[in-house]
């Protein structure tokens, strides 16, 4: 199975756990006849995630609380990152839905609505009805069909939607847009799409969440587009918004490969040493840590050449995900003072 890499994860989350966004989806791509059964203003988030553990790399979710005909219910998104089809989705699925029905139990079971993410270039054939995972039902005896249990989940085939399909809230269309890239032939498609994202961008307010979404569809980019593209987009983000542009190429320096490399080299001499194969694992991740830090620091000094030593000490002592938070944030820092808030 294909591994997501934790920005994908973090990119999905960032726009579609935003209600409005969210509201935005569900009203542009389930099916009208579901659509004009959930009050929109009864969409609600809810934080459980039911994919299991050792399954974590390969899907991620969020699970809204939702009432349809006046009754409680929820809508269960399910992203699947794979590039080819997976048959067995369904049975995935129901055992997700198991785990939420337990949750409300003694109380009446709610309505499950499942749609799955897919992003795949090959197309979905895998049948969206559960009974059709069992043999020979057309021939079976109507007595043993009741003992097969059913239910149906949406597909949301994102590879398929052509341009003037996108639809939505604009963070929703950047989304779409991004994630379509991957499926798109040729120059010319591909410069469109990014063109339309740039703008799209570049008309989004100004406002505290709009400007981390963009830190967030940076990084994704950053990493899952081919440097090339992300060099073409930051041109044409430079035609709408000089500032989001030399935005996006600070974050792009903060990720820079050569510091990557630098300590994932390190990691794995010390891997070595300790001679195991958990040993290597632990030295890798060490040596993205240390990269990582002596990148941030390098950004640190240019932006603040007086800053003290003292702060690179306490880079150290920060894990990958606290070293990536406070790179973003470093982007908007106006003083030092704001960096000591961070660090001391």
């Amino acid at each position: 199975m294909e591994k997501i890499s934790k920005s994908h994860d973090r990119f999905f989350k960032e726009v579609l756990g935003d209600i409005e966004t969210a509201k935005s989806f569900l009203q542009h791509y389930l099916p009208p006849k579901i659509v004009r059964l959930i009050d929109p203003e009864s969409i609600t988030i809810e934080k459980d995630s039911y994919v299991e553990k050792d399954l974590s790399e390969y899907f991620f979710d969020l699970l809204f609380r939702v009432k349809m005909q006046q009754e409680e219910g929820y809508v269960y998104l399910l992203f699947e990152h794979k590039s080819r089809v997976d048959k067995h989705v369904s049975l995935q699925l129901l055992g997700y839905m198991t785990s939420i029905w337990k949750k409300t139990v003694p109380q009446p079971l709610p309505v499950i609505l499942p749609v799955v993410f897919y992003q795949g270039r090959e197309k979905w054939e895998a049948p969206q009805w559960f009974s059709n995972r069992f043999s020979n039902t057309d021939r079976m005896d109507g007595d043993l069909k009741e003992y097969i249990p059913d239910y149906k989940y949406e597909l949301f085939e994102i590879s398929s939607l052509r341009e003037e399909e996108v639809k939505g809230a604009k963070r929703l269309r950047i989304y779409l847009d991004v994630l379509r890239m991957r499926s798109l032939r040729g120059k010319a498609a591909i410069r469109q799409a990014l063109f339309r994202v740039a703008v799209t961008i570049s008309e989004l307010p100004r406002t505290e969440a709009n400007e981390r979404f963009f830190q967030v569809c940076t990084i994704y980019l950053f990493e899952t587009t081919d440097r090339e593209n992300f060099e073409q987009l930051s041109e044409l983000m430079k035609t709408v918004s000089e500032e989001r542009s030399e935005k996006m190429q600070t974050i792009a320096d903060m990720l820079r490969q050569e510091g990557m490399e630098k300590g994932i080299i390190k990691g794995r001499e010390e891997g070595r040493e300790e001679g195991r194969e958990e040993g290597l694992e632990k030295g890798i991740i060490k040596g993205k840590e240390e990269g990582r830090e002596e990148l941030l620091w390098k950004l640190i000094a240019k932006k603040f050449p007086k800053a003290s030593q003292k702060y690179f000490e306490r880079l150290k002592s920060l894990t990958i995900e606290q070293l990536d938070s406070l790179g973003l944030e470093l982007i908007d820092m106006k003083n030092e003072e704001e960096l000591k808030k961070h660090l001391m």
